[in-house]
């Protein structure tokens, strides 16, 4: 009997259509949730690291944000490895934004989907799920994530046709009829529908999907459908604006740049309506309904169009809205200093990858060990916009003790693993920490040193100490044996240059306190090349 009712055939009584819309809907959330978080955990570290790789070449951007897309159905998750990758400096804002308009077009597939017959599909699905189960398949962590959420995909379109079936009934009521009429009876209410149900959900396809059954039945017309459309993206992208609103840097200028980029493709779209309205000339509506008859064919084309404008629209304004997002939001220098780069929590459950992207984050801090030397330096020579030394190494530090907790919390789940990579990294970590301070030290003691009272041997120290810390970058970031080697001759025993610079300074200090500050830097140069000479602050594999 369910299944006639979800077919749509038979009639019910409106209590039992009023639960089953109910439960129609719940199955749909439920559906949409397990496919989503499930996807997520089957892509996450790997597509994030994927990203990481490839986004370093612009031309790569739209496959990779297509697939995002189609893989997480959902641009709130791609803008978080975007945010991300942009604070890493693995890509651009500009290159971001052209991944998230092609994600946004990846969404679009689930929409595609859901217009599409597929009882017949979502029956196979159970039985393909009941039969992976029963095997076990869901209990192994290489099917897991993959079994549960074709199950979410079959809940979610068994949701959608029940539904549909309730709404059959419901449009036999006049009350329910009378509703349904209003909502569509023009387009400037169905645009406020579509925003306002948008905002409240944060999704745009959650909207068109859940009006589908509503033009299946014809009681939404193509005008009406396409002003839904162009209302829960406007809608969409005004809940990303405002759920940013607490946020800063990066992820704040990436949500402003898809909120406006979602409501600039409406404004696209807009006029190709009202021209071919009023003129007759097919822009729009009626190349739809040339390439599909069915109302829900035509739905799904419309929202795929609404996407495929958002690319257009970075095509032609990517450029414009880069700068203008960059204006109304700039970067602040310690802005998310101390936020990871690349770690996130999913991650922990995949050793391989958490591993991979902890060691892309250790490499990130030892990337701005030179930068510990700005204040020291000619301002021309400096990093541009380069946080204070204090902000610097505090940041620094926290970033260190992120890494060891998301070390330790990847032990923890996932127990079987073997922890001697683990720990390499963590003793590696700690002589980071270790590296950080003595040049933090060094650099506070020179600038308690007057500049007009520093002897000309500073300039050599500091200089010298900054190439240094360049090579050791270079060591980490290219593994090359000549590196090493290139990194083992400038660390070599000094030390009868430096006691000849101690007897130097002697002199070369007018105060009692400056003197004193001069000795410790020297001590600590000499401790800092020996810690650089040893090693153990590296990356022990190759990235």
């Amino acid at each position: 009997m369910a299944l006639v009712y979800w077919a749509g055939e038979g009639s019910m009584s409106l209590p039992y259509a009023g639960a089953t819309a109910c439960a129609g809907l719940g199955l749909f959330f439920v559906g949409m949730r397990t496919i989503t978080s499930h996807l997520r955990e089957l892509a996450g570290g790997r597509l994030r690291a994927l990203l990481a790789r490839t986004l370093q070449r612009a031309s790569i951007a739209p496959i990779a944000g297509f697939f995002a897309g189609a893989l997480t159905q959902s641009t709130s998750a791609v803008t978080f490895i975007a945010t991300g990758l942009i604070a890493a400096r693995a890509t651009t804002l500009a290159t971001a934004l052209v991944m998230l308009a092609w994600a946004n077009v990846g969404t679009s597939i689930l929409v595609l989907i859901a217009a599409i017959d597929v009882h017949a599909l979502v029956l196979y699905l159970f039985a393909l799920c009941g039969i992976a189960y029963f095997s076990g398949l869901e209990q192994t962590e290489r099917y897991r994530h993959t079994v549960v959420a074709l199950l979410g995909l079959g809940l979610l379109l068994f949701g959608l046709s029940t539904l549909k079936g309730a709404v059959v009934s419901l449009n036999t009521e006049p009350w329910a009829r009378e509703f349904v009429e209003f909502a569509g009876s023009g387009t400037a209410i169905a645009f406020l529908v579509g925003f306002v149900v948008a905002v409240a959900v944060s999704s745009s396809s959650i909207v068109v999907v859940l009006a589908l059954p509503l033009i299946q039945e014809g009681v939404l017309s193509l005008d009406a459908s396409a002003f839904l459309v162009f209302g829960a993206c406007v809608g969409s992208g005004g809940a990303v604006i405002l759920l940013s609103s607490g946020l800063d840097g990066a992820s704040r200028q990436l949500a402003l740049a898809q909120g406006l980029l979602r409501a600039l493709a409406v404004l696209l779209l807009l006029p190709l309506y009202f021209v071919e309205h009023y003129s007759g000339l097919p822009l729009l509506l009626v190349p739809v309904r040339m390439l599909a008859s069915a109302a829900v064919l035509q739905m799904g084309l419309l929202f795929l169009i609404a996407q495929v404008a958002t690319v257009v629209v970075v095509m032609v304004l990517g450029r414009v809205l880069v700068r203008f997002v960059s204006w109304i939001s700039p970067l602040d220098a310690t802005t998310a200093l101390d936020r990871p780069h690349y770690l996130f929590d999913e991650a922990v459950k995949d050793p391989a990858t958490a591993l991979k992207l902890a060691q892309l984050e250790h490499a990130a801090v030892i990337g701005v060990l030179p930068d510990f030397l700005d204040e020291l330096r000619p301002i021309e020579e400096r990093s541009a916009s380069s946080p204070s030394l204090n902000a610097r190494q505090a940041a620094s530090s926290v970033l260190v003790i992120e890494i060891q907790q998301f070390l330790t919390a990847t032990l923890h789940s996932n127990p079987e693993m073997g922890a001697e990579e683990i720990y390499d990294l963590r003793r590696r970590l700690i002589a980071l920490g270790e590296l950080q301070g003595a040049i933090y030290q060094f650099a506070r003691e020179l600038l308690a040193v007057p500049q007009e009272e520093r002897p000309a041997f500073c300039i050599a120290l500091i200089e010298g100490l900054h190439a240094v810390l360049g090579v050791a970058v270079e060591t980490t970031l290219d593994q090359a044996a000549d590196a090493f080697v290139t990194l083992e001759i400038l660390t070599a025993e000094r030390g009868g240059l430096m006691d000849s610079v101690r007897a130097e300074l002697l002199g070369g200090a007018t105060s009692i306190s400056g003197r004193e500050a001069l000795l410790s830097a020297t001590l600590l140069f000499e401790r800092i090349m020996w810690m650089l000479r040893l090693g153990n602050w590296r990356i022990s594999a190759p990235l």
